[in-house]
């Protein structure tokens, strides 16, 4: 929510200048207006003059958002014409961060729809203002394509179509109820109406399936005609593990008390209330810090955190006599609190830097799952500098009937894995793509639980020419 009215209020702060230009514009537009009803003695409409007012300050507003206040390289960026893409990527994540984009353009359209047809009564039959509905969306499109102001999106054409027939339908709702037509008044409800229950669904859906939603499932299959597959891996064609696990998320009380702990061990001040500890609440994340100790990043969802010491000088932010040794590290972390699972194996990842690294890769045993990685960065005398915690540890939660790596190749093939990158995909336009591993993994879904996922390692015939070593994508293993 904080993220949600921070992005509100900065549109209404970008939008005030042009928005007050529209009021001048239409001020000065309906002066002369007031001076030929007075000399020939007809009222002036005084409401369709504050609507049109209004749809000026409008207009402008919509123009600064849309358009001014975008950064742009000049460089026109990709058109995405997959329709619904946006809403699929908002059911895949599932928090309020991901459903702005596709809601705020559709009630960005709303005060069209509500103020063209109070300003000008040719706009209040539905066609009219279907037609101005996409032609100002449309416009905008062009333009940001055009002049490099964002990316041409053929979802945003149909948000923006939906908000102005959503305010025109409850505007004219509004109409029909004062004048007492009872059938007109039934028929304009109806939009809103399936628009609601539409919404609810959605809710009621994603509450009542037992798992969550995976970031990046596969949303459009990826264009894979005229591909040659080269398997390089054995795949079996038995079902492989059916367990889903769960780790407790963090609540924002929780992740309270959890950060009050860990500053306490730190010897710093760890009153959350104090004017010197700067706390900020985000959708998915907590940070605390006091700008002179330190600085930690929670994520609520699947428990990780970043921690940074800043009372170590960065020229001190070296090893000496041949670094730390596993058993020194697991001792400087539990003075912090954390422990590091058994199963977790010791990496060094640059000995000069002093970086090293606590890795499981889906290491399930007795009902329990530890799955991630710890990351350390330690100073002269084994003091601890920085930690980035991504190791979870989560028990059995229950089986779901669960594909087999063969059923996952085949998926593979037909281009329904992992949606991020389709794009790439479609770029790259490979001719042959080598299969050359296999591995049953697991992600964190929406709701906290982790999945299990077939992730594949892909080869083509372009890697040598990219300099790289091929790329990673997943299939879903729930079926």
């Amino acid at each position: 929510m904080h993220d949600f009215i921070g992005l509100i209020f900065y549109i209404f702060r970008r939008a005030i200048p042009l928005a007050l230009m529209g009021s001048a514009a239409g001020a000065a537009l309906l002066v002369p207006l007031n001076r030929k009803c007075r000399r020939e003695g007809t009222r002036f409409p005084k409401g369709q003059a504050a609507a049109i007012l209004l749809l000026l300050c409008y207009l402008g507003g919509l123009a600064a958002v849309t358009l001014m206040d975008r950064m742009g390289s000049g460089i026109r960026m990709r058109v995405q014409l997959r329709p619904f893409l946006a809403f699929w990527e908002a059911w895949n994540i599932f928090a309020l961060q991901a459903w702005l984009n596709p809601l705020l353009n559709i009630a960005m359209f709303l005060p069209l729809g509500v103020l063209l047809p109070l300003s000008v009564k040719r706009f209040q039959r539905w066609y009219w203002m279907l037609a101005a509905g996409v032609g100002a969306s449309f416009l905008i499109e062009a333009l940001q394509y055009s002049l490099g102001r964002g990316q041409a999106d053929v979802d945003d054409l149909i948000c923006n179509i939906l908000g102005a027939m959503l305010g025109y339908c409850l505007c004219m709702l509004a109409v029909s109820l004062k004048g007492k037509r009872w059938r007109c008044a039934g028929a304009y409800a109806v939009l809103p109406i399936l628009s609601i229950a539409v919404l609810a669904g959605v809710g009621l859906a994603y509450r009542l399936q037992p798992y969550g939603n995976l970031v990046d499932a596969p949303i459009y299959a990826a264009n894979t005609k005229g591909v040659e597959w080269v398997r390089e891996c054995t795949l079996s064609d038995e079902p492989g593990p059916s367990g889903v696990y769960w780790a407790e998320p963090f609540t924002k009380e929780s992740c309270d008390a959890f950060a009050v702990e860990f500053i306490e061990r730190l010897g710093a001040e760890s009153d959350l209330g104090s004017p010197d500890v700067d706390v900020n609440y985000y959708d998915n994340i907590a940070a605390y810090s006091d700008h002179s100790t330190y600085s930690l990043w929670v994520t609520y969802k699947d428990r990780s955190y970043h921690y940074t010491d800043y009372r170590v000088d960065n020229d001190l932010r070296h090893i000496e006599n041949g670094g730390t040794s596993e058993s020194e590290l697991r001792a400087a972390l539990e003075k912090l609190g954390i422990e590091v699972p058994g199963a977790a194996r010791f990496i060094v990842v640059n000995r000069e830097k002093g970086e090293y690294a606590f890795r499981a890769e889906s290491v399930a045993e007795d009902s329990v799952l530890t799955d991630g990685e710890l990351t350390c960065r330690v100073a002269e005398d084994g003091i601890l500098f920085r930690v980035d915690n991504a190791l979870s540890v989560s028990t059995l939660q229950g089986n779901a009937a669960v594909i087999s790596p063969e059923e996952a190749y085949n998926r593979l093939c037909a281009g329904r894995f992992s949606w991020r990158d389709v794009p790439m995909f479609d770029e790259l336009s490979p001719k042959r793509v080598r299969v050359t591993a296999c591995d049953l993994q697991y992600l964190t879904d929406s709701k906290g639980f982790r999945q299990p996922v077939y992730m594949f390692t892909l080869s083509d015939n372009q890697d040598t020419e990219r300099g790289g070593s091929g790329w990673s994508t997943f299939v879903p293993a729930l079926a």
